[in-house]
C-alpha cells in the first residue's frame, strides 16, 4: 500500500505484548527451577522481568502519544450506525411481541430503512413509544457526553 509506514502503532503493541508473554514463560519457568530455596535462575528472571517492564512501557506512551492522543469520536457517524442498528429490536419485543418485533426487523433489513421507520410503517408502535422504548442512550446506563 503506497505510504503505508510498518509497524503501525498498534502492530508494535502487538509485538510487545507478545514478547512480554513470552518473557512472562520464561519467568515462570524458570522459577520452577528452584531447587531448595535457592535459584540460580535469578539472572534470567530479572533480565526478562527488566525487559518485559521496559518494552511495555516504551509501547505504552508510543500508543498513547501516536495512536490515542487527538483521536476524536466521529459523533454524527456514531449516531448514524446507532439509528441503523437492527439490535434495538430486542428493546420492542417485549413491549410489542417477539413475531412483531421481528417481522419490523425483517422490513428494515429488506428495505434498507430504519428499524423506526420500519416500526411506525407497521403501526405497532408510536413514534413517542418507539423513541421512549428503543433509546440506546437508556439501554446502556449513564453516559457522560464530551463535546
Amino acid at each position: 500500500m503506497p505510504g503505508k509506514v510498518n509497524p503501525t502503532q498498534c502492530e508494535a503493541m502487538v509485538m510487545v505484548c507478545i514478547q512480554v508473554l513470552s518473557e512472562d514463560s520464561a519467568i515462570a519457568f524458570a522459577g520452577s527451577q528452584g531447587n531448595f530455596e535457592l535459584n540460580a535462575m535469578r539472572p534470567v528472571i530479572i533480565n526478562n522481568f527488566l525487559h518485559a517492564a521496559t518494552i511495555l512501557t516504551d509501547a505504552c506512551a508510543r500508543l498513547r502519544q501516536y495512536c490515542i492522543e487527538g483521536a476524536r469520536l466521529n459523533r454524527d457517524r456514531i449516531d448514524d450506525d446507532v439509528n441503523r442498528s437492527l439490535m434495538l429490536v430486542t428493546a420492542l419485543s417485549p413491549v410489542i411481541g417477539y413475531d412483531r418485533a421481528s417481522a419490523i426487523a425483517h422490513k428494515a433489513d429488506d428495505e434498507g430503512t430504519t428499524l423506526r421507520e420500519a416500526a411506525l410503517a407497521s403501526g405497532d408502535v408510536t413514534p413517542e413509544d418507539f423513541d421512549r422504548i428503543a433509546d440506546p442512550a437508556a439501554m446502556v446506563g449513564p453516559v457522560e457526553r464530551r463535546g
